[in-house]
């Protein structure tokens, strides 16, 4: 299932970067307009930021419902839902590698070689987890 999302088509993306997401807004690089494998990738990020604003709506929906001293907190628990994907991926390097793992897994789906090898080396050299390449290509494979 897709959630909904807005995608820009731009080339103001870093020189590695084919695609980008941040919460419900994805840009792609425009030589890669009709690339399904990094529009798939790319809508993985957007399905992880969701999850997370489900945990914030079911954690506000548990708030409003509690006593009369806590309805006005469920503001803050959506927003902290919101923020949960972005936080998580910046802070946690498992998450991290996860997160970018199931991506590259489904991205890998849509092209009819096997790109699995590439995009371990995507995962090794571009987020910052300082894993080998058996490493990241074992979380694609598993994940």
């Amino acid at each position: 299932m897709r959630c909904p999302s807005i995608t820009i088509y731009t080339d103001n993306l870093p020189d590695n970067v084919g695609g980008c997401a941040n919460a419900c807004v994805v840009r792609i690089r425009t030589k890669y307009r009709s690339d399904a494998g990094i529009h798939a990738h790319e809508a993985e990020h957007v399905r992880q930021w969701y999850v997370g604003v489900l945990i914030g709506a079911l954690a506000a929906l548990a708030i409003s419902s509690m006593s009369s001293e806590w309805p006005g907190y469920w503001p803050l628990a959506l927003s902290a839902g919101g923020a949960l994907h972005p936080l998580a991926y910046l802070l946690l390097p498992r998450y991290r590698l996860w997160a970018e793992a199931r991506a590259y897994r489904i991205q890998a789906t849509h092209y009819p070689d096997d790109r699995t090898r590439l995009f371990a080396g995507f995962i090794t050299t571009s987020y910052g987890l300082e894993i080998t390449p058996g490493t990241a290509l074992d979380a694609i494979t598993k994940c």
